[in-house]
């Protein structure tokens, strides 16, 4: 862990001193290349390098997120406690205009952790791009957004469940005014080994289309959909064609995933759909999905259907709005404070997760969950959040039977954030 981490520091640096060089020279270099002076500036609350034609481009994208919880406990004991949920560094870039590339890391709970690592070039003045490396499957809007915009702590239930986020794969994205289609297709996690002598890769395809009929600052309206067919992915502690579906009750400080299936065996493959509705109209912004997953197996055993959904609304007291992209079609953050003192947020949201199918045998457990939530945005890079929350599980929410079922109870959980 230690190599890693001076490895890791050293690439840091050299990227720091070459960009200082580049920045403050202007020479030619061996082969007759003319170098590019680079002009640095903040924009948007992170430090950007800009070539003057605008060719090139590197910044930093890295974020704080540190978390404390405290549980009110019911029929099952639950650890108070605080985390670095997320300690980032990413290093995105603009090369030769149509080129782009990011390298980004997360080393919370003294960790290395593999995230966004992808190489992109964009088709000129043809609204295309094509991308390969590791980053997250085109599944679930919620899932898509980054974690430094999260309304609340955690995502959704269902959003934890159904997605499978990153993953190694090749993607190609086109847009226009009204809407964005990504097609990809995906295998396993980045840094993961697949035993060949076990089974194959697993791999998905995946399809997400979005249409925006409204669209303008302030006034948007976002309807989409996506697809997904995947076969079972070769883990070492799974036999092969297994899969287990399981998510967390929206909390990270205590982590076990309450909501499990157990071990879905003779897995064919599995096919997953979603349904995306989004619109804001001012300090207003609404938010809501709906996630189905359907198991097809062998050896005559019976399909598993298990789904979920959440809706999201909140309303910005001081009267700032949300930025909406659609050429990806994902929110972006609020504008910047109106007022000297920041940007006040009220949010709540209300989410359901189904991970039982009786039919099939399979008893996951079922969660119907409120979560209140307060943001505070004193600028565009810091943002404190307090969330409350009420949870209503099941008799089968159980954790694979390590906890007791029907376990109803509450949290309070805050978060200090810096982007970087």
């Amino acid at each position: 862990m230690k190599r890693w981490k001076t490895q890791l520091a050293l690439v840091i640096g050299a990227m720091l001193v070459s960009i200082a060089v580049a920045s403050a020279q202007d020479s030619r270099v061996p082969g007759g290349a003319q170098s590019v002076p680079l002009g640095a500036e903040a924009r948007n609350g992170k430090l950007l390098f800009e070539s003057k034609d605008g060719n090139f481009q590197w910044w930093f994208d890295s974020r704080i997120q540190l978390d404390g919880a405290a549980y009110f406990e019911n029929k099952n004991p639950l650890s108070n406690g605080t985390i670095f949920r997320r300690l980032t560094f990413a290093f995105k870039s603009v090369l030769w205009k149509d080129w782009q590339a990011e390298m980004d890391v997360d080393f919370a709970e003294a960790v290395l952790d593999l995230r966004d690592m992808w190489v992109q070039y964009t088709v000129p003045d043809v609204n295309l791009s094509f991308r390969a490396g590791n980053f997250k499957e085109p599944f679930g809007m919620e899932r898509l957004n980054s974690s430094r915009l999260l309304t609340f702590l955690e995502r959704s239930a269902v959003s934890n469940a159904i997605p499978l986020g990153r993953r190694m794969g090749l993607a190609a994205r086109y847009w226009t005014d009204y809407g964005q289609a990504t097609v990809g297709v995906f295998g396993h996690e980045g840094g993961t080994r697949i035993d060949k002598g076990t089974a194959d890769e697993g791999y998905s395809t995946n399809l997400r289309l979005s249409v925006a009929p409204v669209n303008e600052h302030g006034k948007n309206l976002h309807i989409g959909v996506a697809g997904s067919y995947k076969t079972p992915d070769a883990v070492p502690d799974l036999t092969p064609n297994t899969i287990e579906i399981k998510a967390r009750t929206e909390t990270y400080v205590f982590d076990p995933k309450l909501l499990h299936t157990g071990d879905i065996s003779g897995v064919n493959y599995y096919n997953r759909f979603g349904g995306e509705l989004m619109g804001i109209y001012g300090s207003f912004y609404l938010q809501a999905e709906y996630m189905a997953t359907q198991v097809k197996r062998w050896y005559g055993k019976p399909t598993v259907d298990v789904h979920g959904a959440y809706a999201t609304a909140t309303w910005t007291l001081t009267g700032e709005t949300r930025y909406y992209y659609i050429d990806e079609g994902e929110v972006g953050p609020i504008e910047s404070p109106k007022n000297s003192w920041g940007a006040l947020e009220l949010a709540f949201r209300y989410s359901i997760l189904d991970l039982n199918d009786f039919d099939a045998g399979i008893k996951g457990g079922k969660s119907n969950q409120m979560m209140f939530g307060l943001n505070y945005y004193p600028n565009i890079n810091i943002k404190l959040q307090l969330n409350y929350s009420l949870v209503d599980l099941d008799d089968y929410a159980t954790s694979k039977g390590k906890f007791v079922g029907n376990d109803d109870h509450s949290f309070v959980q805050v978060r200090i954030q810096a982007s970087l």
